[in-house]
């Protein structure tokens, strides 16, 4: 398993962050501009520039490691044309889901890229964008695994939320800080550092075992 704390992994990591970053919002604010809410697209976020989604603390961050964040999504949930607390789920839903259909792709790219080139053209170049490939693997698993949580301010809070009736609301709303304080600990503690470690491995079998059917 690569590490995620050296400095000598910064560069990679940063090029998986701000892919995994940007296609996880510019998925929601298309998606939410398809269901009629043209408030993201207004704001420049449906957008393949990593300029238009960069949070600068969120993004100082990936110098200590692969967590990150962008900056808020703003969406108007007064705009969607059809079913507007279903159509919010379905946008917050589809960040993470992004993340997770590009861990399959940047996988493919990873053991499938280097037949392309030819089985003994095994440069330096090629070996060196594979390490840029298997980190878009570990931080769209990741990013996609961690968004799908329930816990504030993450998209599966939301989803969640947009799940349960209407009078449960509230205390999801109470409940918004103690989320927010798990998240942090997960963050900045080597807790969340221990459960990375734990958790990537057996997802990374899974998707594997996946690729070997």
């Amino acid at each position: 398993m690569l590490s995620y704390f050296h400095l000598e992994t910064l560069l990679p990591r940063l090029f998986a962050f701000l892919i995994a970053m940007t296609l996880h919002d510019a998925a929601q604010a298309g998606t939410a501009w398809l269901l009629g809410d043209r408030t993201a697209r207004d704001s420049k976020r449906l957008s393949l520039n990593p300029l238009a989604h960069i949070d600068a603390l969120g993004l100082a961050m990936i110098v200590f490691g692969p967590y990150g964040w962008s900056k808020k999504l703003p969406l108007d949930v007064t705009q969607f044309r059809r079913r507007p607390k279903l159509s919010l789920t379905f946008v917050y839903l589809v960040g993470p889901l992004m993340n997770l259909l590009l861990v399959f792709f940047f996988w493919w790219l990873y053991f499938f890229a280097p037949t392309w080139i030819g089985r003994g053209v095994e440069t330096i170049a090629v070996e060196e964008w594979r390490v840029y490939l298997q980190y878009c693997v570990i931080v769209n698993l990741m990013m996609g695994m961690i968004h799908l949580l329930p816990l504030y301010p993450l998209d599966g809070w939301f989803v969640v939320r947009g799940l349960v009736s209407d009078r449960n609301r509230p205390w999801f709303e109470r409940n918004e800080y103690y989320g927010l304080l798990l998240v942090l600990i997960l963050m900045i503690t080597p807790i969340g550092q221990w459960a990375l470690a734990h958790i990537y491995p057996l997802a990374a079998q899974i998707v594997m075992n996946l690729f070997s059917l």
